[in-house]
């Protein structure tokens, strides 16, 4: 792959070629990106490679490549060696994930959470904390606001709880934002001020508001949404940017509505995915939602979002009645069927373009469901539903890796059907005048 002549030059020079070369065929031998995961978090400790790795993400090139930079080959990511390097960098320095360009999170978002966890469970094992590299600085306490009544901060998060039982009455203006505060600092003090949970700490951590927050700060908002009126603090601490509010994980939107002119969310649900909170938002355009934890409660109000005409829907939605979406303003739409019945897709009455997942049969490639749920097979009639999607003039990619139903749809096509296979996906179109188009957006795997 492009690029894999310098990961393997930066592997190399931390622990010999030979060694390098042996871990990198080792990541490429695994049958997808989740086991690749996997087989790199069992590996013992060893900071010599897990630095290396770091590198890999650090690299002004190299980073790029990795998919650390969304103006180059974000997808570049996708690939199973990779994602196994970014397990062993995180070990190095967590917040490394942080730094993953927002599509490529929220797509990844539970490769990256295991990444996390297995990283956070590292570094416990060797009696340490999961942060970036302490600097030349004491990291043992942050500076506390001038004031001689002051007492000093915690420095870690860790010591919050701890600090608080000690300080009872802590007055939330001493964990106020200020300039040149370092992300430590910051993120302890949303945890500061989420446990206290008045309505003078939110008014503090209306400081801290901005348009956009790494994930570690996004955790500690979603701890604390919920120790505040949830429709307070959405409106405190979200604001509607003019693209995409990315939540990240967080288990319920409940109080979102509160946000005033929203035109686009991204989120990766974790509990029961809920999209009723969303029905105040009538200006939303964008919808990228990725259901990750228990099951999709249903998709019917999405009719009542007249602006809505791009959704991202992916992940476990079995269960839900797909066929609610037949009443929305969707133009351009990414769905994971879960093995349900398609036949609705060719009555959506303004689809454009359609990005498809059916289902992942068990010789897909040896996909296993990170979250532990068994992949469901694609619908026997998926592939005339396609048929007609493509003979309506709709443009439609799918996973290349579904090769249980995606062989036999492109055996079918027709001759005035062009196919183009790029980057892990296959897109079909009637229209020859897009087929360069179609093949760029197959590289940068945006939404057609």
């Amino acid at each position: 792959m492009p690029g894999s002549t310098g990961v393997l030059a930066v592997v190399a020079d931390a622990i010999g070629a030979a060694r390098a070369e042996q871990v990198l065929t080792r990541f490429d031998r695994y049958s997808n990106q989740p086991n690749a995961i996997t087989g790199a978090v069992r590996l013992p400790s060893d900071p010599a490679l897990e630095r290396a790795a770091l590198r890999v993400f650090d690299d002004p090139v190299l980073g790029a490549f990795a998919g650390l930079d969304a103006s180059s080959l974000a997808e570049a990511l996708d690939a199973r060696t990779l994602w196994a390097l970014l397990a062993l960098a995180a070990r190095a320095d967590v917040t490394v994930l942080d730094r993953l360009p927002a599509d490529t999170a929220e797509r990844g978002a539970p490769k990256i959470a295991t990444i996390r966890r297995a990283a956070a469970k590292h570094a416990a094992a060797l009696g340490s904390s999961p942060a970036a590299p302490a600097s030349a600085e004491d990291p043992g306490s942050s500076p506390a606001p001038a004031g001689n009544d002051v007492p000093a901060l915690p420095g870690k998060v860790a010591q919050v709880a701890s600090w608080l039982a000690v300080h009872p009455g802590a007055d939330p203006r001493w964990f106020a934002a200020r300039p040149g505060q370092r992300a430590a600092e910051r993120r302890m003090a949303f945890r500061a001020l989420g446990s206290i949970g008045t309505p003078a700490a939110l008014d503090v951590l209306a400081g801290y508001a901005r348009d956009g927050y790494p994930d570690v700060e996004l955790a500690e908002l979603h701890r604390a949404w919920g120790r505040f009126d949830r429709r307070a603090f959405a409106a405190t601490m979200f604001r509607p940017e003019d693209t995409m509010l990315q939540l990240g994980a967080c288990s319920t939107l409940e109080g979102i509505g509160a946000v005033q002119g929203l035109t686009g969310v991204g989120v990766a649900l974790t509990g029961p995915a809920d999209l009723a909170p969303l029905v105040e938002c009538t200006d939303l355009r964008r919808l990228h939602v990725n259901v990750v934890g228990g099951g999709l409660a249903g998709v019917e109000l999405l009719s009542q979002l007249p602006a809505l005409t791009e959704l991202y829907l992916v992940g476990t939605t079995r269960g839900a009645d797909l066929t609610a979406l037949r009443d929305t303003a969707v133009e351009r739409l990414s769905l994971s069927l879960d093995g349900a019945d398609g036949a609705f897709l060719s009555r959506l009455p303004h689809l454009r373009s359609l990005k498809l997942s059916g289902g992942s049969a068990p010789e897909d490639s040896g996909y296993d469901g990170e979250d532990g749920t068994v992949p469901l097979p694609a619908h026997p009639g998926l592939v005339d539903v396609v048929l007609r999607l493509l003979a309506d003039g709709v443009q439609v990619v799918v996973l290349r890796h579904e090769r249980s139903w995606v062989s036999r749809l492109t055996a079918a096509v027709p001759s005035d059907v062009y196919v183009v296979e790029r980057s892990g996906y296959v897109g079909l179109t009637r229209d020859g005048s897009d087929v360069e188009g179609l093949g760029r957006r197959l590289f940068s795997n945006v939404v057609p």
